[in-house]
């Protein structure tokens, strides 16, 4: 008897449907020519608005040329009265969206099957090919467990969907889109990065990140990246790190591409496993940071200014003038901060950059215009990083303020020291605010701040802060000080060194108390509290503390407009403002009537 003939496509036999979707149709099939079993996908006629067949057929050729283990090759392409096709490998095994069905996957799982989609992704972009239309649909699981990508090429034949359309008929694909997608900026490789981290999400807390059930509100949960983040609690920082760094709204502030994703995982996993090695984990945090897009920039200028005026260095106040001048901004808030009462006791200020560089010497002036340059750079209309700025230049001046009456000859240094004291705090408000945030939320449940910072960074910030400041060539010193004074009543000072590093501290210690809201401690209790820890290294009273915060927030607003701060906007200029309103008000006495006095060593 004559086995019925099976229908065909060109010169392929369909044996069975193996699936069909928004794009197209999947058949088993067999090559009579190649004597194979194929994959083969004939998609759905082009719409107006899609790519062109010629431009298909030129981006299937290319996929096809893509070498990995993780990427399902592409044998043949083309098209059959005027239905665009391709022929892949055969894979025995299922889509991920069908794996992931079961329960929740642990970390580890996750983390090691996400690392086989990277590879070969990485091929991929290697050679220049991004996907575009990544989802768990076209990543297979195959019978030996190894994830495999499929579908390259494709995007350009699929019109955009819209609001109009169907989400139940686009489930496989606008989860896993970009804002890009949404916005109508062009489609690079960093939109496939975006699908990673959506992908990667999904992996580790098992359950999608982006949730909306319909298209419209799916489009701005995606635009807004207003993802569930607690779902990621119990996954390591350094992991979840990459799943932030993906899901980045600007495409030049995520992985450039799936290789440097690649690269950055498997460090994360090299932290992982050395759990104990601090050194491991800043330095993956400096290269989080590095790879933001304005802070190479940003780093280059501060060494700049800092190999001009090192140790070693033979630069004089013209030709450091000279750097200094080639920024405008930062020429004229050096004028006003060397114009100002901290560092001139008459009205004669200096008219020049040189002449403010003389004024307050090389060393001195380097770091105000490390500083001057960090306020700068970081502008932004975050609240909590405007409140970070003002209260680290506020120590600054606090902290000259305090070596002028307990060690004239670290005054300058003091100054410095107290004003980048805090420089890893201030930086991560800045490039890693969603980790910043929940530090502060972790802090805010009654979580010791270097505990909170160790669960969500696996690190310090003040080890962040050394470690950054080394590679901007600041003075041993200044780097030795950014180190955490130890809990509780201080010993008596030791060596210079350990004086310097308590005149950094302390004045950040007194910003931070007076800028506490909601505290159960009047003023004058957290004055006393500050007072008797620091007892063996400077004998101070509440009333004198007060006065010097009083004192300093006035002179900063002399400063304040020529550093462009709004200081009533500013949290923390008015809560600290508030702070000295509520301690007068309990002595009794308003600030005229506080009694000046001078803290003795």
């Amino acid at each position: 008897m004559q086995q019925p003939t099976r229908p065909r496509f060109q010169r392929f036999e369909l044996h069975s449907r193996l699936g069909s979707g928004a794009q197209g149709r999947v058949y088993l099939a067999w090559d009579p020519q190649l004597e194979r079993k194929v994959a083969l996908k004939i998609l759905n006629r082009p719409e107006p608005g899609a790519g062109s067949l010629d431009q298909f057929l030129s981006e299937a050729r290319a996929a096809a040329k893509i070498a990995s283990p993780h990427v399902v090759p592409v044998f043949e392409a083309g098209s059959e009265k005027g239905l665009p096709f391709v022929v892949f490998e055969l894979v025995e095994g299922q889509p991920l969206r069908d794996y992931l069905a079961q329960p929740r996957l642990g970390a580890q799982s996750a983390t090691d099957l996400f690392e086989q989609l990277l590879e070969g992704m990485a091929a991929a972009h290697t050679q220049g090919i991004a996907h575009l239309d990544l989802s768990l649909n076209n990543i297979l699981l195959d019978k030996q467990n190894r994830l495999r990508v499929m579908d390259f090429g494709l995007s350009r034949l699929v019109t955009k969907p819209s609001l109009s359309d169907g989400f139940d008929d686009l489930l496989g694909t606008p989860r896993y889109m970009s804002p890009e997608h949404f916005s109508g900026d062009p489609l690079d490789l960093r939109t496939d990065v975006f699908a990673l981290g959506l992908i990667f999400f999904e992996l580790l807390a098992g359950q999608p990140a982006a949730f909306a059930t319909n298209f419209s509100d799916l489009a701005i949960q995606i635009g807004a990246v207003q993802f569930e983040w607690a779902l990621l609690s119990d996954v390591r920082p350094e992991i979840q790190s990459i799943v932030r760094d993906a899901l980045q709204v600007d495409p030049s502030a995520r992985f450039q591409s799936a290789a440097a994703m690649l690269g950055a995982l498997r460090d994360a996993k090299t932290v992982v496993t050395a759990r104990e090695n601090q050194d491991l984990a800043v330095q993956f945090l400096l290269r989080r940071l590095q790879r933001r897009p304005e802070f190479p920039a940003f780093s280059n200028s501060i060494n700049e200014i800092n190999r001009m005026t090192a140790d070693s260095a033979s630069a004089g106040v013209h030709e450091l003038s000279a750097v200094v001048m080639q920024d405008f901004n930062l020429s004229n808030r050096l004028m006003k901060v060397a114009s100002s009462a901290f560092f001139t006791a008459s009205d004669d200020g200096p008219t020049t950059v040189p002449q403010a560089i003389a004024r307050v010497g090389t060393k001195t002036v380097r770091m105000i215009c490390n500083g001057l340059m960090m306020f700068e750079h970081l502008k932004s209309d975050n609240p909590r990083l405007q409140d970070a700025l003002v209260a680290s230049f506020v120590a600054g001046l606090l902290g000259r303020m305090l070596g002028q009456k307990v060690r004239r000859d670290l005054a300058d240094e003091a100054f410095v020291a107290a004003m980048f004291n805090r420089l890893g705090r201030n930086l991560l408000i800045y490039y890693l605010d969603d980790e910043a945030e929940e530090i502060e939320r972790r802090i805010a449940r009654g979580v010791p701040p270097r505990q909170a910072e160790q669960e969500v960074l696996a690190t310090t910030s003040s080890a962040l802060g050394a470690a950054i400041a080394a590679t901007w060539k600041f003075p041993p010193a200044l780097i030795k000080s950014i180190a955490p004074v130890a809990a509780g009543i201080l010993p008596p000072v030791g060596v210079d060194r350990d004086y310097a590093c308590h005149l950094a501290h302390f004045p950040n210690e007194l910003c931070e108390l007076a800028a506490q809201a909601n505290s159960a401690q009047t003023p004058n209790e957290r004055l006393t509290y500050l007072g008797a820890r620091y007892r063996e290294v400077f004998r101070t009273t509440p009333g004198v503390l007060a006065e010097m915060l009083e004192i300093t927030l006035e002179k900063f607003t002399e400063l304040a407009p020529s550093l462009g701060i709004a200081l009533g906007a500013n949290g923390f200029y008015l809560r600290g403002q508030q702070f000295l309103a509520e301690f007068y008000l309990a002595a009794g006495q308003d600030s005229e009537g506080t009694p000046a006095q001078a803290a003795a060593g």
